[in-house]
């Protein structure tokens, strides 16, 4: 099976940045602390939604509909 021809953006944009460290680096991350902060952003992206916020949202919507009568009880 052939590797595609794809490219990560962010690694062009590493090698534009400075050609010397990413090769240096073997295209890997060669500032340990910017690392950190994309895994974090990336940890943060991808933690999915929060259970606590998705419930809060419904039951508000639920009072607003039975407020302005668009749904009753009865």
């Amino acid at each position: 099976m052939s590797r595609g021809s794809n490219v990560a953006v962010s690694k062009i944009a590493a090698y534009a940045e400075d050609p010397t460290k990413f090769v240096g680096a073997a295209g890997g991350a060669y500032n340990p602390r910017l690392a950190r902060m994309g895994t974090a952003a990336h940890n943060r992206i991808g933690a999915g939604p929060n259970t606590a916020m998705f419930v809060v949202a419904v039951i508000a919507i639920i009072a607003a509909l039975l407020y302005f009568n668009v749904i009753s009880l009865t």
